[in-house]
């Protein structure tokens, strides 16, 4: 067995004496006769075993019903001289009570004196757990609960933001919750209430996991926003910028096949204030049916009822606000004799007809095109992009070539067609600009004999 191991089993006798076992003549075994100090938390410096005695037998928790292990983190040893070393470890002491587990985390600093070929502690620090009552009801001995109750006197509500947080993460509607240690870039705590959230072991890199399993739980279209919100270069930002929590609204695969659900994941950002970490509390919650609702309420604001395409009002807003930053190509389409139409045919025939004029040109334009109902039987189509006549005529064509030219009625013989006017950007700022010119060139298609289209200021 070499030095270090030596050391190492002092380290782990004297906390199994006093977390686990709790037996005082483990921990008197471990003491050098020769104390230089021992610092005990809020237990004050203490200069002798008979001491140490007294602080242990005061800091004892009757828990019978809960069982507690031993676990550690990284253990560091240094040698002063070939009689003197320094030791640091991280200790983490998990709490088992029936089913419920918790773990209290903190690091113990010795300093070890060989004697008469026995490694003794002669000065001892432990920092004090982590400040959540979860840490602190998994610790055995009561030090931390003063030190809990010191601190939360000392530093106001601040030091309780973590057991607050906590708190509200459990009693809303959570789906998932995470604790992230920002400053290592892991994670050190999971608890799941679905099976919809991914689990994550302890010690897991937070960045690395997101993006290589955010394939796994994030629609396809919404996986952009999501690493960009929650990558480390943003939430450090955020820290910087003193935010209380970074959030995202997005759409979670659900497990069945092209089916998700919204959900909002928030991070409340916190620093420990006894290490000066920084961290965080992700929560996922489900807010599927609220987003529904509001979904449909702003769509049922934004879009015409009927066609499923925009309304006026909305289709003018996003062209004008699109023209702040880019340029684009208007056309307007106005269904030819449709007074006659509907006073023949009836306004339900006439309601079929707009409709499958809607279906037209949600159909021929791209994605990236706005689409709305000017009013009566007029349309409007914005594409964002400043395209060329040649580019204009090819979406004519695909229009124009769909049956014809018509959309065919009830019976064989009602033909419906449609005149286009088109406005090509040139410098144009708003919407009012675009809609008297290609007002203008839908005249020219009207008074040239109907179902065509033309460009303005074109001789057609």
């Amino acid at each position: 067995m070499t030095e270090e191991d030596r050391i190492k089993e002092v380290l782990y006798r004297f906390e199994d004496g006093g977390l686990i076992s709790k037996d005082p003549d483990i921990i008197m075994s471990c003491i050098s006769d020769t104390i230089v100090g021992i610092g005990i938390g809020e237990q004050g410096f203490v200069a002798s075993k008979e001491d140490i005695l007294r602080v242990f037998k005061a800091g004892l928790k009757q828990d019978q019903d809960v069982s507690h292990f031993l676990n550690y983190g990284r253990i560091e040893i240094r040698f002063l001289r070939d009689d003197i070393a320094v030791l640091c470890a991280d200790v983490i002491v998990t709490a088992k009570c029936h089913e419920n587990i918790t773990k209290s985390r903190f690091s113990q600093s010795l300093t070890l004196a060989k004697e008469a070929d026995e490694w003794k502690i002669s000065c001892l620090h432990a920092s004090a757990p982590v400040v959540t009552e979860e840490n602190i009801e998994a610790y055995p001995l009561k030090f931390a609960e003063k030190t809990l109750k010191s601190l939360k006197e000392k530093f106001g509500g601040e030091v309780y933001a973590i057991e607050e947080q906590y708190r509200m993460a459990v009693l809303s509607d959570t789906i998932a919750f995470y604790i992230i240690n920002f400053s290592k870039d892991i994670y050190e705590k999971c608890q799941l209430n679905s099976e919809l959230c991914a689990y994550v072991e302890e010690g897991t890199r937070y960045e690395q996991f997101a993006r290589e399993h955010v394939d796994e739980y994030v629609v396809k279209e919404d996986r952009e926003l999501y690493l960009e919100c929650f990558s480390l270069k943003n939430i450090n930002q955020a820290f910087l910028d003193h935010k209380q929590e970074v959030k995202c609204e997005y759409r979670m695969l659900d497990g069945q096949q092209g089916a998700s659900i919204w959900v909002v994941t928030i991070i409340r950002l916190i620093t420990d204030i006894v290490t000066g970490e920084k961290k965080g509390i992700m929560y996922v919650k489900n807010i599927d049916g609220s987003m529904r609702q509001q979904l449909a309420m702003r769509e049922q604001a934004e879009y015409d009822s009927m066609l499923k395409i925009y309304n006026k009002s909305t289709f003018i807003s996003h062209v004008d606000s699109y023209l702040r930053q880019g340029n684009g190509t208007f056309i307007m389409l106005d269904i030819d004799n449709f007074k006659e139409i509907n006073d023949t045919g009836g306004h339900p025939f006439g309601d079929k007809i707009l409709i499958s004029v809607a279906e037209l040109l949600k159909g021929t334009f791209a994605q990236n095109a706005f689409i709305g109902r000017l009013g009566g039987d007029e349309f409007g189509i914005f594409l964002k992009e400043d395209c060329d006549r040649n580019q204009i005529k090819k979406y004519m064509n695909a229009l124009y070539g769909y049956k014809s030219g018509s959309i065919i009625g009830e019976k064989e013989r009602e033909k419906i067609s449609f005149s286009i006017g088109i406005a090509l950007s040139d410098g144009k700022n708003s919407f009012q600009d675009f809609y008297q010119e290609a007002d203008i060139a839908l005249y020219l298609s009207k008074h040239d004999g109907k179902n065509k289209y033309s460009f303005f200021e074109e001789d057609v």
